[in-house]
């Protein structure tokens, strides 16, 4: 494959295996500056020096590896980010405003690691995408409709949204963020979007992520569904992240097969998300 900005639009689904390109750049890590009213008034209470934070979420025996099935990257994604959610306990470190737990509230979903019940979220994604049929796979809006109907009960619960961005810098920031501030993993439409990784936690340095916008990235926990990458609660550097290997890399999104406007949303995928850093993230 091509390195973007030179390579022909690729039209492959997510959950196919793609070779990836290596892609080369002197980097910085990101640090954001803008302060919402809100957190400024609940960063009083903790203090603004600069140190190292770190949070992850992921626990042994929560995860579900896609395979044999090469197409339900992001039904097992959708398994292992709400088992994550399910096992959240009072030792994580507490969200602004409550205890770990929190992530928990409203919560429906049990935990579950069974071929059998990914391949029904599989069949329940693609009956809520808006990808073309004869695609393999599922989009982020099928994703997003996963999460939030098995595990909070409705299309519409607007626990998890997908999003989009046009730097890597805003993606990467708006991904610590989210789970940060919501105690949730968050996925990732990796490889230039034909395939489903997930965060679960982050090193940052600098001001608390959970009430300042005021720090820079370290290293993100990433975790694959596909058993060959080998990629399981993996830190990688902010730098690796950007301009890493293919299968670490957080690159834009190239694909070109939801042209149907999504009923929760109002977007046209095709739209909203070519040439964008696309995740599925928290909001609550």
């Amino acid at each position: 494959m091509a390195v973007p900005g030179k390579l022909a639009r690729y039209r492959g689904p997510i959950g196919l295996v793609l070779a990836c390109a290596l892609l080369p750049a002197a980097v910085a890590p990101v640090r954001a500056a803008s302060v919402s009213p809100l957190i400024e008034a609940v960063a009083g209470s903790w203090p603004d020096t600069p140190q190292t934070w770190s949070l992850n979420l992921y626990r042994e025996g929560a995860v579900r590896f896609q395979n044999p099935d090469y197409r339900a990257c992001t039904a097992a994604a959708a398994m292992s980010m709400l088992n994550l959610i399910a096992y959240s306990t009072d030792e994580e470190l507490p969200a602004v405003g409550g205890a770990g737990s929190a992530a928990r509230v409203g919560l429906t979903w049990q935990v579950d690691t069974s071929y059998g019940k990914q391949e029904d979220m599989l069949t329940f994604e693609r009956d809520h995408m808006t990808m073309v049929r004869w695609a393999d796979g599922s989009d982020p809006h099928g994703w997003r409709n996963a999460l939030n109907w098995y595990g909070w009960g409705s299309l519409a619960a607007g626990v998890y949204r997908d999003a989009s961005y046009r730097t890597f810098q805003d993606a990467a920031w708006a991904t610590v963020v989210a789970i940060a501030r919501t105690h949730k993993p968050v996925g990732i439409l990796a490889w230039y979007g034909s395939h489903a990784q997930f965060v679960t936690g982050y090193k940052v340095t600098g001001a608390d992520p959970r009430v300042s916008d005021n720090f820079t990235i370290d290293a993100i926990y990433l975790t694959d569904p596909l058993a060959g990458d080998g990629i399981r609660n993996k830190s990688v550097s902010y730098a690796m992240w950007r301009s890493g290997p293919g299968i670490v890399r957080f690159g834009e999104y190239w694909q070109s097969e939801s042209p149907a406007r999504d009923p929760i949303d109002g977007q046209i995928g095709d739209r909203e998300w070519w040439g964008k850093f696309v995740t599925i993230e928290p909001v609550s």
